[in-house]
C-alpha cells in the first residue's frame, strides 16, 4: 500500500470513528428513556433505533449497500439469521439490512462497562464463547428471548475468520435452536465486509458490499439426525454466492472486491 493511500486510509478511518461516537452518543439517551420507561412497547420500538441508525452509519462510512433476493424475507417473519464473519462490521450491516424486530448476542465482558453494560443486557443477549456452560446459559437466553416474537442474528462461526478460506467451523448453536424452537434459519451471505474492514485492521475501506438473502431453512431440516447435513446444506448456499466474486475460491486481498 502507498503512503498516500495509506494516509487517506487514516484520514478517513478517523473520520468513520468520529461519526461512530457521535451515532452512538446521540442513540445513548433515547435508549436509556426507553428502558427507564419500562413500557414493553417502548423498549420494542427501541430495538429499531439502533438498526436503522446502522444504515446511516454505513452510508457515513463510504459503504454502498447491495442487496439482493430480497424477495425471500417477510419483514414481519420470525427467523434464526446467519451469515458468514470476516469483520467486525457484520453486525452493523446485519442491522442495516435485517427489517425485522431482531436481537444480537454480545459478548459477556461488555456487561461490565458502565450503564453501557446494564443497556446491552436489556436489548441483547450476552455469550462467554470459553465457556460451554455459559453457551449453553445464552442459547437458553436466546430461546426465551424467541418466545417474545424477536428473530435472532448469530454467525455460526463465532469469531471473525481470519483465513482466505471462506469459512471457519460453524458451531450448532444457531441450527440448534431452530430446531428445538421451530422457527425457520435464514441464511445471509455478506460479500465484501472483510475487505471494507479487515479484521485486525484499523483501516476501514469505502466501497461496495453486497449482501444475499436466501429461502428460509425450515427447522426440520436440523431435527432428527438431519443436523449436519442441515448445516451443510447453507455452507454450500453460501459458498455459490461467494463464487461469483472469488472465483479462485478463497477470498482476496483486503480493499479488493
Amino acid at each position: 500500500m502507498g503512503t498516500f493511500r495509506k494516509i487517506s486510509l487514516r484520514l478517513w478511518s478517523v473520520w468513520c470513528i468520529a461519526v461512530f461516537i457521535t451515532l452512538c452518543l446521540l442513540l445513548f439517551p433515547l435508549l436509556v428513556i426507553a428502558v427507564l420507561s419500562r413500557r414493553r412497547r417502548l423498549i420494542f420500538l427501541a430495538h429499531f433505533i439502533p438498526t436503522r441508525m446502522a444504515r446511516v452509519c454505513l452510508f457515513l462510512f463510504g459503504i454502498r449497500l447491495e442487496i439482493r433476493n430480497r424477495e425471500y424475507i417477510d419483514p414481519h417473519g420470525q427467523y434464526i439469521f446467519v451469515s458468514n464473519h470476516r469483520s467486525l462490521i457484520d453486525a452493523v450491516v446485519a442491522g442495516a439490512v435485517i427489517p425485522n424486530y431482531v436481537k444480537f448476542l454480545g459478548k459477556a465482558e461488555m456487561l461490565k462497562w458502565p450503564v453501557l453494560g446494564y443497556l446491552l443486557d436489556k436489548f441483547y443477549v450476552p455469550v462467554e464463547r470459553e465457556s460451554k456452560e455459559d453457551r449453553s446459559k445464552s442459547i437458553k437466553a436466546v430461546e426465551d428471548k424467541l418466545r417474545t416474537g424477536a428473530s435472532f442474528f448469530i454467525c455460526p462461526e463465532g469469531t471473525c475468520n481470519r483465513s482466505d478460506q471462506f469459512f471457519a467451523h460453524f458451531y450448532n448453536g444457531a441450527f440448534r435452536i431452530s430446531a428445538e424452537t421451530g422457527i425457520p434459519v435464514l441464511p445471509l451471505t455478506f460479500v465484501g465486509s472483510g475487505e471494507r474492514w479487515p479484521r485486525g485492521e484499523s483501516y476501514i475501506h469505502p466501497g461496495r458490499l453486497i449482501v444475499y438473502y436466501h429461502a428460509p431453512v425450515p427447522a426440520s431440516s436440523f431435527q432428527e439426525g438431519r443436523m449436519e447435513t442441515g448445516k451443510e446444506a447453507i455452507i454450500d448456499t453460501m459458498r455459490k454466492d461467494l463464487q461469483r466474486h472469488y472465483p479462485s475460491g478463497h477470498y482476496g486481498y483486503p480493499g479488493q472486491l
